[in-house]
């Protein structure tokens, strides 16, 4: 009995090694069938991540018939943004019950229940004006608890997290202190980090930045050995909560400057930036796999280091978005690019080697 016991507890993750998954927009799609998942599990991708319960239960049945998992979002905001005042008012008007029992309804191995995504105060001024704060941490804590506890009085063992926005480490080192009650009190830890930093997501200068990502030698290792020591000084500090890690959203765009010629190609798309100009990225396929097979193999050795610690990573996302909110909300055109294929489903470079070599992690 208490064998089964134990058993009844244990999660998906204690099953796999590193899942590698991504995120699916459904942005500019007339059949969800479309969406790419078939191409995405031949490639090595076996798992999905949601933000909300209504894109989860569109795609259930497609990740249904390929055995696919999900990373699985029950959201926590209030109107276009990541905003937390709802939270922070009242964080029982969050809960959302009825979202949390139907995800476990809907027959797809559940990764984990992810309570919120990057969930901020807002400042006046240009992005980034935003933080994470220690209101929204305490109202946060009460919600994660609760999600859990409902959980389990209903039978089920999936683990419980929450996506943060960056590593949230201080320049020591060590978690910042609002971060910590998060970590106390999720099941494992999620992040969302990139190789990139505030100046190489906004304006149309985000652009040349990424250019000289993808062609200088000396920039790509600089970012890497950053973000590499970023994961490494999280992962010691998990380990004193003895807290696994997921990258919930990571990754880099393809884009490398821009034109305006009406003119499109068949690959090329139109986006409109938020001062109302109308331009077509112009992308570095070759550059951008290059990076993300460096990438890969920085994250192979870092969880060589930390047996068993990352246990995932999302990559976002699958193919580029034109549709992209932030393109205008945030003035970053470059989130037009992040797809690993184009907007027509196209891969931009052979993805199966990129996944073979993290799941050597």
């Amino acid at each position: 009995m208490e064998s089964h016991q134990r058993e009844q507890s244990k999660s998906l993750l204690d099953y796999v090694d590193l899942i590698v998954g991504a995120w699916f927009h459904p942005s500019g799609l007339e059949r969800i069938e479309d969406t790419g998942f078939d191409k995405a599990s031949e490639a090595g991708f076996s798992s999905v991540r949601t933000y909300n319960y209504e894109h989860s239960e569109k795609i259930a049945g497609e990740l249904k018939k390929r055995n696919m998992s999900l990373y699985a979002g029950v959201e926590v905001r209030s109107g276009e943004f990541f905003d937390a005042s709802d939270l922070v008012h009242d964080w029982r008007s969050q809960l959302r019950s009825d979202h949390v029992l139907r995800t476990h309804k809907l027959g797809v191995p559940l990764v984990a229940l992810c309570r919120g995504n990057e969930l901020r105060e807002y400042l006046k001024g240009e992005p980034p004006n935003w933080r994470f704060t220690e209101r929204i941490s305490q109202a946060l804590c009460k919600l994660l608890s609760a999600t859990k506890s409902l959980i389990h009085e209903h039978g089920f063992s999936t683990p419980v997290t929450y996506a943060m926005e960056g590593l949230e480490l201080g320049q020591d080192g060590k978690l910042s202190g609002w971060v910590v009650p998060i970590v106390e009190a999720v099941d494992v830890f999620s992040v969302n980090c990139y190789l990139m930093e505030a100046k190489d997501w906004f304006t149309l200068d985000a652009f040349k930045h990424n250019r000289q990502f993808l062609s200088d030698e000396e920039e790509a290792k600089s970012r890497l050995t950053r973000l590499e020591h970023g994961l490494r000084s999280l992962l010691g500090e998990l380990e004193k909560f003895d807290k696994p890690l997921i990258l919930s959203e990571t990754g880099m765009h393809a884009g490398i400057g821009f034109r305006t010629e009406k003119r499109t190609g068949e690959k090329e798309t139109v986006i409109t930036t938020r001062e109302g100009k109308r331009i077509i990225p112009i992308q570095d396929p070759k550059g951008f796999g290059k990076a993300y097979m460096q990438f890969a193999s920085m994250l192979r050795k870092v969880s060589r280091d930390f047996p068993g610690r990352i246990k995932g990573l999302y990559i976002y996302e699958w193919r580029d978005n034109p549709y992209h909110g932030k393109i205008q909300t945030e003035n970053s055109p470059v989130h037009a690019c992040f797809g690993l294929c184009h907007v027509d489903g196209t891969p931009k470079f052979e993805l199966s080697n990129l996944t073979s070599t993290l799941a050597m992690a």
